[in-house]
């Protein structure tokens, strides 16, 4: 059985001592914008989830604006894990929280309400 864009992307950010996660996830971004470049066969749903994570972190590191989107449930779970990892690890002010909630918690909060 093969691994999903996700599957492998998490595996190896949640391998990734906390100092060298914001380079592994610049070279997915990377990696990814040339695959879709190429027009590589790819999960557009996965490569979406993967590029938002990537974008919130340069909009967060840069001082930009973050754009709110809604991904799965375990996208964001995992992407709060890794988040809060950086804070911790000084990788990322403190404000990272509540730009998070903006970008990913607070949107799949409405969708979720949306949908009752």
């Amino acid at each position: 059985m093969s691994l999903g864009l996700f599957d492998v992307f998490s595996k190896l950010i949640d391998e990734t001592p906390v100092k060298g996660i914001i380079s592994a996830v610049e070279r997915e971004h990377e990696l990814l914008e040339n695959d879709l470049a190429t027009n590589r066969p790819v999960s557009k749903e996965e490569v979406q989830s993967v590029l938002a994570f990537c974008r919130f972190l340069e909009a967060v590191r840069s001082g930009r604006p973050v754009t709110p989107e809604v991904l799965p449930e375990t996208d964001t779970s995992f992407y709060w894990k890794i988040t809060a990892r950086l804070i911790a690890g000084g990788q990322l002010p403190e404000s990272a929280r509540d730009r998070f909630d903006e970008a990913f918690t607070v949107p799949l909060l409405k969708s979720y309400a949306e949908s009752v």
